[in-house]
């Protein structure tokens, strides 16, 4: 089968397209025939070994896959052959064939498309994770509104009867993010956007910020952060981290914390999942992808870190 592994650390140009033995299912898994793999941010950090872990080389990457189950496992419940689904893959994602866990293994209605599917994992759970705490009337600020995740957390928090600003980092971006629903849209390259944050509510900043850019970004939001706000770190897509005042948290009673999926506790995982597909079935959320052919993954891995893809970036296999 044809499988994208990486055989050494560095540039997405080290991503080989390659024949490899097709796997197997283990007692608890299923065997997916893979239609639609997805990419995060995180798989171009591994790429670099910036991730939270180094993986053995060589690696297939990819960690969310919807397709169709070919096989099941000895141990298998309520999953079959011939099933339509999305799962969670610890690596080995981009790829035309894939194994998972099937506790990981979601069901997905037959009118949903599996490239859409794809954001309904790492992105659509982590956008209802970090809104989790989010009151109704409260002011947030959602950095990459127009990105996988972003582009979620605009529509959830909306639906939860927030006041969202949202970031961009083009005009053509911020004219999606207020399709999406924004009620202000800022180019976060612009000199100036903290201020326009500040105008946009009126001097008091935001209640709460939703960052994931890092670096110099991550730092000016305390600038533009409410006193009592909360601000939620998910990631750092520049790379780059960034220095926090203990004692200006301590003046304006702020809150600075982190969020990471792969910690969530299984009842949340559970609940978010039904959750995402109530949304589905009542069309309350327009899911956006940016497709790449299996065979295109550095050209995806290159436009994902250049910022030039709108929502979930998938690649497409067969």
């Amino acid at each position: 089968m044809k499988a994208i592994r990486i055989h050494e650390f560095g540039g997405a140009g080290n991503l080989r397209v390659e024949e490899i033995e097709k796997p197997t299912a283990g007692a608890d898994e299923v065997l997916i025939k893979t239609a639609a793999a997805g990419i995060n941010f995180a798989d171009t950090m591994l790429r670099q070994n910036k991730y939270l872990f180094t993986p053995e080389l060589p690696f297939t990457l990819g960690f969310e896959v919807a397709g169709i189950i070919e096989a099941v496992g000895a141990n298998v419940k309520n999953r079959q052959a011939g099933q339509r689904v999305l799962a969670t893959v610890k690596g080995g994602g981009y790829a035309e064939y894939a194994v998972a866990d099937y506790r990981t293994v979601v069901p997905i209605p037959d009118d949903l498309d599996f490239g859409k599917a794809t954001a309904l994992l790492v992105q659509g759970l982590t956008a209802l994770g970090l809104l989790a705490d989010l009151k109704s009337g409260q002011t947030i600020l959602i950095h990459a509104a127009a990105g996988g995740v972003g582009s979620l957390l605009v529509q959830l928090a909306k639906y939860k009867g927030a006041k969202v600003l949202g970031t961009a980092s083009s005009a053509e971006k911020l004219e999606k993010v207020a399709q999406l629903g924004a009620d202000a849209g800022i180019n976060y390259t612009e000199a100036d956007w903290t201020q326009q944050v500040l105008d946009a509510t009126d001097g008091k900043g935001a209640d709460v910020i939703i960052e994931m850019v890092g670096g110099e970004i991550g730092r000016q939001n305390f600038k533009c952060l409410a006193t009592g706000g909360t601000m939620t770190i998910y990631g750092a897509a520049s790379g780059e981290d960034f220095q926090i005042s203990a004692l200006a948290l301590l003046w304006k009673m702020q809150t600075v914390k982190g969020y990471n999926l792969n910690f969530e506790t299984r009842e949340n995982m559970a609940a978010f999942t039904q959750e995402l597909m109530t949304h589905i079935a009542a069309n309350r959320l327009q899911v956006m992808v940016s497709e790449f052919p299996l065979e295109q993954a550095k050209e995806a891995h290159n436009a994902l870190e250049g910022r030039k893809t709108m929502g979930k970036v998938v690649l497409t296999v067969g």
